[in-house]
């Protein structure tokens, strides 16, 4: 888990899109739970895209994520 969290937060603190991120780890237990959560604010939608279009989002998912989510779950969602 020390990967993940070292891993999402360099990647969050050097992006000009994200705005703002907070990280947690799942504290309950159950079969549809998951281990970990990420929430990311961007400015609009297009941010966002930019953000997941990005070459550092995508070496991140390529070097890291891919290898240790087994299950994915994603919002995104206007406020």
């Amino acid at each position: 888990m020390r990967a993940w969290r070292t891993a999402v937060t360099d990647m969050c603190e050097t992006s000009d899109e994200v705005l703002s991120f907070s990280l947690g780890e799942n504290i309950g237990s159950g079969p549809n739970h998951h281990d970990a959560a990420l929430v990311a604010d961007f400015e609009d939608l297009d941010t966002f895209r930019r953000y997941v279009g990005g070459e550092k989002h995508k070496a991140y998912v390529e070097n890291h994520a891919r290898h240790v989510t087994a299950k994915l779950a994603a919002i995104q969602h206007e406020m």
